[in-house]
C-alpha cells in the first residue's frame, strides 16, 4: 500500500457511501484496519481493534456542480490518508 493507493481506497468507500447513504444510520463510521489496511464502512458501535473510525460525513461535502448530491471532499480525504505513513 502506497500514500495514492491508499487515497484511492478511502475515496471509493465514500462513494460506495454516496451511492447507497440511505442504507445506512446517520452516524455510520469509515473503519480502517491498520493491521492489513482494509477501508470499510462499520456500524459505529463496532469498536474493533487495531482500527481506526472516521465519521464518513466528515468526507463528503455538498456537490459544487450537482447541488443537492454529496461528493468525496478530497481535502477531508487527504487529511485523513496524512495521518498514516506509508513507504511509497
Amino acid at each position: 500500500m502506497n500514500t495514492k493507493e491508499f487515497i484511492k481506497s478511502l475515496r471509493s468507500v465514500v462513494k460506495e457511501y454516496i451511492a447507497d447513504e440511505e442504507a445506512y444510520s446517520d452516524d455510520v463510521q469509515l473503519r480502517i484496519n491498520t493491521t492489513n489496511w482494509q477501508i470499510d464502512i462499520a456500524d459505529p458501535e463496532d469498536d474493533l481493534p487495531n482500527c481506526d473510525y472516521y465519521p464518513i460525513m466528515d468526507l463528503v461535502s455538498m456537490s459544487t456542480t450537482a447541488p443537492g448530491q454529496w461528493e468525496p471532499d478530497e481535502d477531508a480525504i487527504a487529511e485523513v490518508a496524512a495521518e498514516y505513513v506509508f513507504t511509497d
